[in-house]
C-alpha cells in the first residue's frame, strides 16, 4: 500500500472511533437543497474593480505577495473523487452529489462513481483530536505541511480544518536541479510557465459537528468544494466580493452557496496550465467571475 493510500485508509480507521461516539447525536447540518442546480450568488451591491478582485484572490491564496510571479498555485492533477464520513448515508450521498455537480460544472476532471475518494470530507465531534491522531500516525506526511498550516490543523478554535497533501512535479525546461537547489523561473523559456507544478494529491476537510449546526448541506458541500479543490484559507467576510470561504465568519449574510467569485477563482485555477504563474491565474479571476455572473443571470438564478 502506498503512503497516500495508507493515509487515506488511516482517516477511515481513525474516524470509526470518532463516529461511534456521535452515533446517537442528530446530524448537524440541515438537508436543504443538496442538488440545487445553482452555483453562484454575489451578495454585493457593486461589482469591484480588477485590482480589488486580484487582491481578494491573492488574500485567500497561500502565496506571499512577492511570490506571485515565481510560483504556481496548487491544484488537483488527477481526477477528483469526493467522499464523506460522519453523516447518515442519505445526507452523505446528497453532499457527494452536490460536490460532484460542482466539480462537473467547474470543468474539473471528475472520477467515475465508485472511485476511491481523494477529497474526503469528515464530520467529527472533535476535529482537533482527529487531526492530532493522523499527525501522530503519519508524521512524515504532516511535516510536509507548512508550519502555519500545522498550527491551523491543530488549533483549538478552528471550526474546520483542511489538510492538503501537495506534491511537487518538475515541469521546467531541461533536467531538474540537484537536490537541495531551488529552480528559478528566470531560466525558463516561458517565464509565465513555472519550472515546478504543485499537485494536490489528496485533501481532507474536517468539520467540527458543533460548528455546523444550522448550516445547509449545500453550504457545507460548497465550502468543502472550494477548500478541497484549492490551497486556500478562510475569509473574514470583509472582502469586496462575497465568498463561501466566509461561511464560518461571525458576520451576517453568509453565502448560501458558491459565489461568482468562488467560481471565478476555481475556473481560473483549473483553466490555465497547472504550472502557470500564480499572478497569471489571480489576474484572470475577474474575467471568470464575470462569466459566472452572466451564466447565473441567463439561467435565472
Amino acid at each position: 500500500m502506498s503512503r497516500m493510500a495508507g493515509w487515506l485508509a488511516g482517516i477511515g480507521a481513525l474516524f470509526v472511533g470518532c463516529s461511534l461516539a456521535a452515533q446517537t447525536a442528530p446530524p448537524a447540518p440541515s438537508p436543504q437543497a443538496p442538488d440545487d442546480p445553482g452555483i453562484v450568488v454575489n451578495g454585493k451591491a457593486q461589482t469591484p474593480g480588477g485590482n480589488d478582485v486580484f487582491n481578494e484572490a491573492r488574500g485567500i491564496s497561500r502565496v506571499g505577495p512577492h511570490e506571485t510571479y515565481v510560483v504556481a498555485l496548487p491544484r488537483f492533477w488527477g481526477r477528483v473523487c469526493p467522499g464523506v464520513l460522519g453523516l447518515r448515508s442519505s445526507y452523505a450521498d446528497a453532499m457527494i452529489g452536490r460536490m460532484r455537480a460542482n466539480i462537473r460544472r467547474l470543468k474539473v476532471a471528475l472520477a467515475d462513481e465508485g472511485c476511491a475518494p481523494n477529497l474526503v470530507v469528515a464530520f467529527a465531534p472533535d476535529g482537533r483530536a482527529l487531526l492530532s491522531a493522523l499527525a501522530h500516525d503519519w508524521p512524515k506526511m504532516f511535516q510536509l505541511v507548512s508550519q502555519p498550516e500545522q498550527a491551523e490543523l491543530l488549533s483549538e478554535e478552528a471550526p474546520v480544518r483542511v489538510w492538503s497533501n501537495i506534491a511537487m512535479r518538475w515541469t521546467g525546461a531541461g533536467a531538474p536541479p540537484a537536490r537541495g537547489l531551488k529552480a528559478s523561473v528566470w531560466g525558463q523559456l516561458n517565464r509565465n510557465a513555472m519550472p515546478e507544478s504543485y499537485d494536490i494529491v489528496s485533501a481532507l476537510v474536517v468539520f467540527d459537528r458543533s460548528a455546523v449546526k444550522g448550516m445547509t448541506l449545500t453550504q457545507l458541500a460548497d465550502y468543502a468544494t472550494m477548500r478541497g479543490l484549492s490551497h486556500t484559507r478562510p475569509a473574514s467576510g470583509d472582502q469586496p466580493m462575497a465568498t463561501i470561504l466566509s461561511l464560518f465568519d461571525d458576520g451576517e449574510g453568509r453565502p448560501g452557496e458558491l459565489t461568482t467569485f468562488d467560481a471565478g477563482y476555481l475556473r481560473s485555477l483549473y483553466w490555465s496550465a497547472p504550472n502557470a504563474s500564480a499572478a497569471h491565474k489571480l489576474l484572470d479571476v475577474q474575467r471568470w467571475a464575470a462569466k459566472a455572473s452572466d451564466e447565473a443571470r441567463e439561467s435565472g438564478h
